[in-house]
């Protein structure tokens, strides 16, 4: 990250600074390491690790969940410790809050940047930017990246996570923002994202003036007329940010829908926590406010017509807009309504899901506003535009129907070139990229291997666009699994399934067993229980490393090629027949091929009993007395294959928890210490005292 506004070579003497302009007058900026000055009405502004402070006169403001001195104790902590046990202890201060849990760690939720149309050297300010983790996933497709946020101590923690996260040093962090004018001179940015930002722009403005709680009541209420009211404050805020933008550039809005389906009973607003607080005309909200918060109703949301009216007056008349659902945090679908991209063909939901995922009733927003259209091409047309190139198809004719996020950090793009159905996969960091790359691996391999080759899709491009990568494979025919077994039950499936699982391992039968040690062992359970025993403490970690070792060292047998992810949602079907498997990212080539049959015994357990807790999901798996007899006929024809016995039944159940969590710490499992507790913790503890009495 780089260190200080000023090159690293600059000298102590006050140089000028052309990417900086003063917040008070616009005047001339000069500076050196520690301090900067304005030319033209003498303003001086503070350098302090490395941020240069421009707030004008909110200099002590502070807003953060975690109380100021424990979070800069929590800062300077970070520079040293783990980077996950710093947001653990973060979370614990917040009290585990999940939506805490998405600001800090999880990347997929930016997935909207495909809509950016941004040039190879794009610089990019990110207003408002709290703890970093939108300037962390931006950054790598921008040339400059400039974050800004009135917290300092937002910024001095943002700064330690960028230099622990290694490869962003084109990220130069200021203070301020508050001020009449933003610290940038005329046409300095190609984007400026404001992510759960606007709606905050009137929210703190000097509306409690007096020295009498009537006089301060007064000054409430009549901070909803003239140039105080919210929405002329919004306004002025977009125009301030048009300034700064060049022509061509873009301000992309993340906010909530004021008309979301939720506020219409079933939450209440995320800003206020008024019930139907959104939905009232603003003057009976702020007079609603005023009653029962004791304050003025000034965080505007906006319907999609609004938002449109809004960005228009604000000087943007042009507006792509997409849905996010169920909000920009938590992301797991991204439904393109207004894109000036005509490739995006979105299918149109049925029943309920008209509403929920309906562009009028939609969670959030992603808007995307210009003041022309930019004549270069969105992150997402140049994938296409790449896929195109590499399938021989005619420019022009991938068109896109769906962009679904996986909770694994993944973008999924169901796609159609020239009626051929594709799937594109994009990875939102190493962790995700890493999986991606192996399933693609797969895929191209499975073309030589006879075992495979009739049950994968087919993988047919890979690329790079400014730094994304993607993969693309051909969409399998059928159904998943989990979709068709209410037609004819689960049980009929087994079959099938069991078929399935020798085909990938036709030969298993007719292999030696081999002794479970040396590197096997170490691959299958070495490794996955050191990850375990990291985030553990205490003498479960000692009997897990007892009950494996005695269970699992020396035994012996049959090893063949494991899926890794087993489940209903991964066999796709066609009628009463498995027709494929999809998503090879935890696959290996020499793994205990009966752990694939335990999954998909565990998932029909779990779609059956959605709100089982994990150690009672597994408990139940473990036991073989819980088992019905069609799963324990199905688990002793596979344990045969690998020439183990069912009497290994238990140990083999806790092996598939223990591989299985183990690829969810690669994840932001690993930051989650009550997902720990409850998916590690309570699920082993349970397992060995079971195991102990048995």
């Amino acid at each position: 990250m780089t260190a200080s506004p000023l090159p690293p070579t600059a000298s102590a003497s006050p140089a000028p600074r052309s990417d900086l302009a003063c917040p008070a007058c616009m005047g001339t900026i000069v500076g050196n390491a520690t301090e900067l000055s304005c030319t033209a009405c003498g303003a001086r502004y503070v350098i302090r690790d490395g941020i240069a402070d421009f707030r004008s006169s909110r200099h002590d403001y502070y807003f953060n969940p975690v109380p100021r001195e424990e979070m800069r104790a929590l800062t300077d902590k970070a520079r040293h410790q783990p980077w996950a046990t710093t947001v653990q202890t973060f979370l614990e201060k917040v009290g585990h809050n999940p939506e805490w849990l998405d600001d800090l760690v999880v990347d997929a939720r930016y997935a909207w940047k495909l809509l950016l149309r941004l040039p190879q050297d794009a610089r990019v300010l990110d207003l408002g930017c709290g703890l970093g983790n939108l300037a962390k996933n931006v950054a790598p497709l921008a040339g400059r990246f400039d974050a800004i946020d009135l917290t300092f101590e937002r910024l001095q923690f943002a700064r330690v996570r960028f230099e622990r996260a290694g490869g962003l040093d084109n990220i130069t962090l200021f203070a301020g923002g508050e001020g009449r004018h933003l610290p940038f001179p005329d046409n300095s940015f190609d984007c400026v994202t404001l992510s759960g930002v606007l709606e905050w722009v009137a929210a703190d403005s000097a509306w409690a003036s007096g020295d009498t709680k009537l006089k301060r009541a007064f000054a409430a209420f009549s901070s909803f007329f003239g140039s105080s009211n919210p929405r002329k404050t919004q306004i002025r805020f977009l125009r301030e940010i048009g300034r700064i933008l060049k022509p061509d550039g873009q301000v992309f809005i993340a906010i909530e829908n004021r008309l979301s389906y939720r506020y219409f009973g079933k939450q209440r607003d995320h800003h206020s926590g008024l019930w139907f607080g959104s939905l009232l005309p603003r003057f009976l909200a702020n007079v609603y406010s005023m009653l029962v918060a004791h304050h003025p109703y000034r965080t505007y949301t906006y319907s999609l017509g609004g938002f449109r009216r809004l960005l228009k007056a604000a000087g943007f008349p042009r507006m792509e807009c997409c849905g996010l659902t169920p909000g920009y945090t938590e992301l797991a679908e991204l439904i393109p309504f207004r894109t000036h991209d005509a490739r995006w063909r979105p299918v149109k939901p049925d029943g309920r899901e008209r509403i929920k995922r309906g562009r009028h009733f939609v969670p959030a927003y992603g808007f995307v506003g210009t003041k022309a259209v930019p004549d270069r091409p969105s992150l997402a047309e140049r994938l296409a535009a790449s896929m195109e190139s590499q399938l021989t198809a005619e420019p022009g004719t991938m068109r896109f129907k769906r962009f679904r996020v996986t909770e694994t950090d993944k973008g999924i793009i169901d796609a159609e070139v020239e009626g051929r159905q594709v799937v594109v996969k994009l990875s939102f960091n190493a962790t995700a990229e890493a999986s991606a790359a192996r399933n693609y691996q797969v895929l191209q391999q499975a073309s030589e291997w006879p075992a495979l080759r009739q049950h994968v899709p087919r993988a047919i491009a890979t690329g790079d666009i400014q730094g994304l990568r993607y993969y693309a494979e051909d969409r399998v025919a059928g159904h998943a699994l989990r979709d068709e077994r209410a037609v004819h039950g689960a049980a009929a499936w087994f079959d099938p399934v069991s078929d399935l699982l020798e085909a990938l391992n036709p030969d298993l039968q007719n292999r030696e067993a081999e002794t479970f040690s040396g590197e096997v062992f170490k691959e299958q359970v070495a490794n996955p229980l050191g990850q375990v025993k990291d985030v553990i403490e205490g003498p479960l970690a000692i009997d897990l490393a007892r009950f494996f070792e005695e269970h699992f060292d020396s035994m012996r047998m049959r090893l063949g090629v494991v899926h890794g992810d087993f489940s209903d949602a991964n066999i796709f079907v066609h009628g009463t027949r498995v027709v494929a498997l999809i998503d090879w990212d935890d696959s290996t080539s020499r793994g205990i091929p009966a752990l694939d049959a335990l999954n998909f015994v565990d998932a029909i357990h779990r779609r059956r009993n959605p709100d089982a807790s994990t150690d009672t999901a597994m408990s139940r798996l473990s036991r073989w007395e819980r088992l019905t007899d069609t799963e324990q006929a199905f688990l002793v024809k596979s344990y045969g294959r690998c020439a183990i016995e069912p009497s290994c039944h238990r140990a083999l159940a806790a092996l598939y928890w223990l591989r299985r969590i183990a690829h969810q710490l690669d994840g932001r499992l690993v930051y989650d210490r009550p997902g720990i507790e409850a998916q590690i913790v309570r699920v082993f503890d349970r397992l060995l005292h079971e195991a102990d009495a048995a």
